[in-house]
């Protein structure tokens, strides 16, 4: 039985911005294997597949291009956005995917997407050898975010211009690590992910990485409420808000592609 597959952009309004990820509705159960294999074809950045249950109850996984993830957040708002926007699930209602995260509740308002996961608990750490090699460059500060680092440089343009030894990068605890700084103009805060260990060098925008930074810059800022901008390659805009122990990310999404697997 065909499946119905989508290209879609997150955490932008223009096309080619953004992250990109591949969106399958399944009409049937698949095996992993088989999730992997189509995965590792399409060559995004994360491919979604979505099945679905009852109601506005979906299953949803998540691959990069060699393995399974635990959570993604750019994966996660393309699905409901083609949920919405292709009419399977009403643009009123609240739509649940189940995941091995645990249940994560997206809805719509005012043509936006907001998602709400768990907030990542940053701790102050010490900047080890291992950290400096990472990047080569003068660390402000860093911290353990559950899962992974997050290294604060001086300034955006730091933040823009680094190069990272992903080698070193590699060698370190968890599915990648976090560069930021305070940012200019209109943004609260400005950061890049990289995560090589995960098959992903470079992520243009990443729903994870800001619920550990959403953490991290509300101690540092007295906020709970931030703009951030993820200035990689293709950039990305994410709007944050803290309420309790989880954080809403809130952004947008287009469709660039539609077609049949």
């Amino acid at each position: 039985m065909n499946s119905q597959f989508y290209l879609i952009n997150a955490f932008t309004k223009e096309k080619f911005k953004g992250n990109p990820a591949a969106i399958v509705l399944l009409q049937e159960i698949r095996s992993e294997g088989w999730m992997r294999s189509l995965a590792k074809e399409l060559n995004q950045p994360i491919t979604t597949f979505i099945l679905k249950e009852n109601g506005n109850n979906y299953r949803l996984r998540w691959f990069t291009s060699t393995k399974e993830i635990d959570l993604c957040g750019h994966g996660t708002l393309g699905a409901a956005h083609i949920l919405w926007s292709e009419g399977f699930s009403p643009i009123e209602s609240t739509i649940n995917f189940h995941t091995q995260s645990g249940v994560l509740r997206t809805e719509q308002a005012e043509q936006q997407i907001i998602l709400r996961f768990n907030i990542k608990k940053s701790t102050q750490t010490d900047v080890s050898q291992k950290l400096k090699r990472a990047i080569n460059l003068p660390i402000k500060g860093a911290a353990w975010a559950e899962d992974r680092y997050i290294l604060e440089l001086e300034n955006q343009e730091m933040v823009h211009n680094i190069i990272p030894n992903l080698e070193v990068i590699r060698e370190l605890e968890g599915p990648g690590i976090i560069i930021t700084s305070r940012g200019t103009e209109n943004y609260d805060f400005v950061s890049r992910y990289f995560a090589p260990k995960i098959g992903i060098n470079e992520d243009y925008v990443t729903g994870s990485a800001h619920c550990a930074l959403a953490s991290y810059w509300s101690e540092r800022l007295n906020k709970k409420e931030f703009t951030a901008y993820q200035d990689s390659e293709r950039g990305g805009e994410i709007k944050l808000k803290i309420k309790g122990d989880k954080v809403e990310l809130i952004g947008g999404c287009v469709t660039l592609l539609k077609g049949y697997i």
